[in-house]
């Protein structure tokens, strides 16, 4: 996992960044100071519940915020440059050229009076200087890429006409049609089966090790990140709360918000009296007027210390294979007060990252699921 990252500096250097949203009753702060990098080839995976600000933070990232939002404070810096500081025609240069974006509804993204062929071949002309022949040469070779078969039939196709697989190839076609060097793919398998996820997951790979492509991963799925990841963001209520390379994160989590994820996640390998531990309450809707830890009012370890503002410090003792940093935004597992994951033995974790990697690969999956153009299983 970690060999194809030759570290230069990073791509992507997020550094503070406060977004909010205004309404009828004032404002509400959506990011509260997120700082994060990510590294030329690198899969960062940002998870958390819905409402932690993931979204969000892609959003701010691309200046593609609704009218009520607005980038408060914080730099973001791609290649040197801050895109918060962009002007509107300069961030049209980016977008979609060296940064691109797969949202999370493919069909709703797609225009449904337009053809598959005019959208993307519109996405490539967009970006270059060639003519609309020479475009449409280049798209059917981006379908191809992307795993379609029979490219010359998608791009006659409205997007109804095709699954929901299919049209998220075709997103993913249409991302990679100005070359970028950093795709933010924001749940890039929302309402896709198992089998066809397995699929666009492997596809995100390998063009992830083919070229010097970048990928920021926004996902709920604890087991999506086991796969994909190189380093994880877990966000809590607008703030990071943990990261860390993929492996320590999963095998000694200590934030207690992300203890939480990994214990509601079932395995095959279980214990058979291993319950599920659900985390209690939700996300708080008004955040951004708590002074403490965000996550105390769920949080079984919490003390008077908690209702103190908390800082994202660096967990010494773990040590990285890449050597990245593990951070926790706790006060109590910074000090390694907290009890050690899995020291119930009912819920004794397994590496789940090991299973992952164990497990059919995608193109094993695929061979064994056929399907016509339009995505129908034999």
């Amino acid at each position: 996992m970690f060999e194809r990252l030759g570290y230069v500096g990073p791509l992507l250097d997020v550094r503070n960044l406060r977004t909010t949203f205004s309404s009828d009753w004032g404002q509400k702060e959506a990011l509260d100071g997120v700082s994060f990098t990510v590294s030329p080839r690198e899969i960062l995976c940002i998870v958390g519940e819905s409402g932690s600000g993931k979204s969000v933070t892609a959003l701010s990232l691309m200046g593609l915020l609704p009218r009520n939002g607005k980038v408060l404070n914080g730099e973001a810096f791609f290649e040197g440059r801050d895109l918060l500081k962009m002007k509107e025609r300069e961030l049209d240069e980016i977008r979609g050229g060296d940064m691109a974006m797969i949202f999370q509804d493919a069909i709703s993204s797609l225009n449904p009076v337009f053809t598959i062929g005019n959208q993307l071949i519109e996405a490539v002309r967009a970006h270059s200087s060639v003519g609309r022949k020479e475009a449409r040469e280049e798209a059917l070779g981006i379908l191809q890429r992307v795993g379609l078969s029979e490219p010359e039939l998608v791009l006659e196709r409205y997007p109804y006409a095709l699954s929901g697989g299919m049209r998220q190839r075709v997103m993913i076609a249409m991302a990679l049609a100005g070359k970028p060097k950093l795709l933010i793919a924001d749940e890039p398998t929302t309402a896709l089966d198992v089998t066809i996820q397995a699929q666009i997951m492997q596809l995100l790979r390998s063009l992830c090790e083919e070229t010097d492509l970048s990928v920021i991963l926004i996902t709920h799925d604890i087991g999506l990140v086991a796969q994909m990841a190189d380093r994880v963001i877990v966000m809590y209520a607008g703030q990071v709360v943990e990261q860390s390379d993929v492996q320590v994160l999963f095998n000694s989590p200590d934030h207690p918000y992300t203890q939480g994820l990994m214990q509601a996640v079932p395995s095959i390998y279980d214990d058979k009296a291993r319950r599920l531990v659900a985390i209690p309450g939700t996300v708080p809707e008004h955040y951004q007027d708590i002074e403490g830890c965000r996550f105390a009012s769920r949080c079984a370890y919490k003390v008077d210390e908690c209702d103190l503002p908390q800082v994202l410090s660096y967990v010494a003792s773990c040590e990285s294979q890449m050597n990245f940093p593990h951070c926790v935004r706790c006060h109590r597992a910074a000090r390694g007060e907290l009890p050690p994951y899995g020291a119930d033995e009912r819920c004794t974790p397994v590496d789940v990252v090991a299973q992952i990697s164990q497990a059919p690969a995608a193109g094993e999956l695929k061979n064994e699921t056929k399907g016509d153009t339009n995505g129908r299983r034999a």
